[in-house]
């Protein structure tokens, strides 16, 4: 998305190999000619990554994982690659019921910058933060 106008791209995202022990996953994605490409030990971290390069030129990655009131949790990201993260919902703790796959389609009106979900994220586990 760019100025409020949709743009559907194809995303690749997969585990590219190993430093050592530790996983090291990729996403790539083609935009306008120009090749985007971020790598992490998680998938929720290769994205954030991705949405740094991206955030600059107004444009949003459209899924789970960048959603306002979703983040992923170490444990989450530890164990499970960052594959899925959990819809924050405020006054209340999460539950495998909040979980949603990372790379799955989100809604255009339910996304954010990374500095707002961080804010939310914050809020959600008790730092101090601006409101909502």
């Amino acid at each position: 998305m760019c100025d409020g106008a949709e743009l559907r791209v194809p995303m690749r995202a997969f585990l590219d190999g190993y430093d050592g022990p530790h996983p090291r996953y990729r996403i790539e994605l083609v935009l306008r000619g120009d090749l985007f490409t971020a790598t992490g030990p998680d998938m929720f971290e290769a994205l954030l990554r991705l949405r740094r390069q991206l955030e600059p030129y107004g444009y949003a990655v459209a899924v789970q994982g960048a959603r306002r009131d979703v983040w992923s949790s170490g444990m989450a990201r530890d164990m499970g690659g960052g594959m899925k993260a959990y819809v924050m919902r405020p006054g209340k703790e999460a539950t495998t019921s909040d979980l949603v796959q990372t790379l799955d389609d989100a809604p255009v009106e339910l996304l954010d910058t990374i500095a707002e979900q961080e804010k939310r994220r914050d809020s959600w586990h008790g730092r101090p933060a601006a409101p909502w």
